[in-house]
């Protein structure tokens, strides 16, 4: 799907009647689980609504600076959507995934406050629709967003300029902010550092940069390539690596070990960064600096610009179809 047409689901589920719902993701042994929030009230669920609905408006909708690009290939762009387009899903990303309102209905028990516990939320599934159409939203739980019972609350009572101790209820701070979004069945992720920091995404990061590891191996560019996979213990390197298999046009269009040699001992932004091997065949990577510029080099960043001549670095490139 392009933006526009992620825009015009969204549009079709808000211009007609719809109403939202609340689903918490669970947590307890390792074992994810969905529970249905009771909102029902005049008041609470429509406030819910709207909140959401206003934040997706503003965030996607109105938004017309808003980019999308494939989670395998993100860059360091702040304003996108990123959809997820790895063939695997950690479990807490699979319920969200394999969510439908059709088949939550009515199968999915209500939050019990007798034997389930909000010291095991985890997040939080919002749905936005009728029963034929709607989005769904993925919101990250955090444990200070949970004010327990036993906690002492004071209330301000700028009447009387005095504080009062509040009645002793859990309490959840709720707000319009989410990291992902289903549209159709498509998956995007608005927060890229929340996914990979917090929803069990890491290990797929991590295996995708041991087969980018692999695939730099095998063109030889290297002179040792345990000096990358040793680096690729640093989860933000790792990170780096992890995008370069798909998003590199090196191994796209299968450039040759010799042009690339050549353009990393010539190219500005460059020249005399790496070392090489003793006949200048295989790039030694032996610094912070050398790692990082390999990383860029492999993603194609050093452009030459045809209008000016000049040379840039460029992190995010979307290509150019003619």
């Amino acid at each position: 799907m392009t933006i526009e047409e992620i825009k015009a689901v969204i549009q079709d589920v808000f211009s007609g009647t719809y109403t939202s719902q609340i689903y918490f993701v669970l947590k307890q042994n390792d074992v994810f689980s969905l529970r249905l929030a009771d909102i029902e009230s005049t008041s609470t669920e429509p406030e819910i609504r709207l909140m959401f609905s206003e934040h997706i408006k503003s965030a996607v909708l109105n938004n017309d600076e808003l980019s999308l690009c494939a989670l395998s290939t993100a860059d360091d762009r702040a304003n996108a959507l990123f959809r997820y387009d790895y063939e695997e899903y950690p479990e807490e990303l699979g319920l969200f995934k394999s969510f439908e309102i059709k088949t939550a209905v009515g199968k999915i028990e209500k939050f019990d406050f007798t034997k389930d516990s909000l010291s095991s939320l985890h997040g939080y599934i919002v749905y936005l629709g009728s029963m034929e159409k709607g989005i769904v939203l993925y919101k990250k739980h955090y444990p200070i967003s949970l004010i327990k019972r036993d906690s002492f609350l004071l209330g301000a009572k700028k009447a009387d300029k005095r504080f009062e101790k509040l009645p002793g209820e859990d309490i959840i701070r709720l707000n319009s902010c989410f990291q992902l979004i289903k549209v159709a069945d498509d998956v995007y992720v608005s927060d890229l550092t929340v996914l990979e920091r917090n929803l069990g995404f890491n290990d797929l990061m991590l295996k995708a940069a041991e087969d980018t590891i692999t695939s730099i191996d095998s063109l030889k560019l290297l002179d040792d390539i345990q000096v990358l996979k040793d680096s690729a213990e640093d989860v933000a390197f790792a990170r780096k690596l992890s995008k370069v298999k798909k998003s590199s046009p090196i191994f796209q269009l299968n450039i040759p070990k010799k042009e690339i040699i050549e353009f990393s001992k010539n190219a500005p932004g460059l020249a005399g960064i790496f070392k090489y091997d003793e006949d200048g065949s295989s790039i030694r990577l032996d610094t912070k600096k050398s790692k990082d510029a390999f990383i860029k080099l492999l993603n194609d960043s050093y452009l030459r610009s045809e209008l000016t001549k000049q040379y840039y670095e460029a992190r995010a490139k979307d290509s150019i179809t003619q």
